[in-house]
């Protein structure tokens, strides 16, 4: 190349490098490290503090919960779960399939909800809706109370196949996942409205009362949400709707339950007994024929105890043979 040219300039240095050697210049004067060192510690720790950070993101957001068993326990006050409903069991509470991200991560469109008893086995989560209380249906042998089908067919058409969030508060003795639930409902002309809050809506419509336990009675973590409560349903009882508009005298799920619990009584295990003693007792053991203490058997043998045994005669084949082996000692 002629002298009078003059070679190229060197090409810009890219900005990903430039800020990567300014970072490890920063490193080499705090710690004192070699370059070489250097090059090898930076990107390990930018790798290992990707993967967590990601590994965190999939766990809280794009993770799918099949049942409530498998919920971390950190996630209880903290997290909320969107998902559809799948079916709607009382007239408080409800089955929930969880579909983390929504229509952004192709559920509905790219990934469909199975449906049927047998595909949805094991793969949703009990939602037990927090701070009301519905009329109980029949279970177990117990009659339905007033007005409990019709609560749950408003429960029903309002959230099955609908998408609901679920905050979750706590468990419950029943392993039900307590929540404060909301959803979006039409708005005008079929665009999506506000959230609305499923208990407050139950409430307002008289199809449940608030909640009357003196134990785990939750209304969600958003503040001044007990008055809202409380206020909708004085409105339903003033306006005679839904349970409140029941001729007769009331009676609350909470007093529905006591009353059917109060049957069988509290659990008392029964003492246990040797064998030695059941049958000092008379009581029937095992493989052994139960004789009682007063019975005409039992006097027998006590009479007749200490008493010398009689020996029975001696037949007349016992003393032939006798005879016999006495004469083959004697030959």
């Amino acid at each position: 190349m002629p002298s009078w040219i003059s070679p190229p300039p060197p090409p810009p240095e890219h900005p990903l490098i430039r800020s990567y050697n300014s970072l490890k210049s920063r490193i080499a004067d705090l710690t004192s490290l070699p370059p070489s060192v250097i090059d090898i510690l930076l990107p390990s720790i930018t790798a290992a503090t990707a993967t967590l950070t990601l590994v965190y993101v999939y766990r809280n957001f794009f993770k799918r919960y099949p049942d409530s068993n498998s919920l971390p326990p950190q996630f209880f006050r903290r997290k909320g779960l969107y998902g559809k409903v799948v079916s709607v069991g009382d007239a408080d509470n409800f089955r929930l399939f969880h579909t983390p991200g929504g229509r952004w991560t192709g559920w509905g469109w790219l990934r469909q909800v199975p449906e049927g008893r047998k595909m949805l086995k094991g793969q949703t989560i009990h939602i037990r809706i927090a701070g009301v209380d519905a009329p109980e249906g029949a279970h177990f042998g117990k009659p339905s109370q007033p007005h409990s089908s019709e609560s749950l067919s408003y429960l029903s058409n309002l959230l099955t196949s609908h998408n609901v969030r679920a905050h979750l508060l706590r468990r419950d003795q029943y392993e039900r996942i307590v929540c404060s639930v909301t959803m979006r409902r039409q708005g005008i002309l079929g665009l999506l409205g506000f959230k609305h809050d499923v208990g407050l809506l139950m409430l307002k419509a008289g199809m449940a009362q608030v909640y009357e336990g003196t134990y785990g009675i939750e209304f969600g973590k958003r503040q001044g949400m007990e008055e809202k409560y409380r206020a909708a349903e004085e409105e339903a009882r003033a306006k005679k709707l839904g349970i409140w508009g029941l001729k007769g005298k009331y009676e609350s799920p909470g007093q529905y339950k006591a009353r059917f619990g109060g049957k069988e009584g509290p659990f008392t295990p029964s003492t246990t007994i040797s064998e030695k003693g059941k049958e000092n007792t008379g009581e029937k053991v095992k493989g052994k024929r139960s004789v009682s203490s007063s019975s005409p058997a039992v006097n027998v043998r006590e009479e007749t105890r200490g008493r010398r045994r009689k020996v029975a005669p001696e037949t007349t084949v016992v003393k032939t043979a006798k005879i016999r082996k006495s004469e083959k000692g004697m030959k």
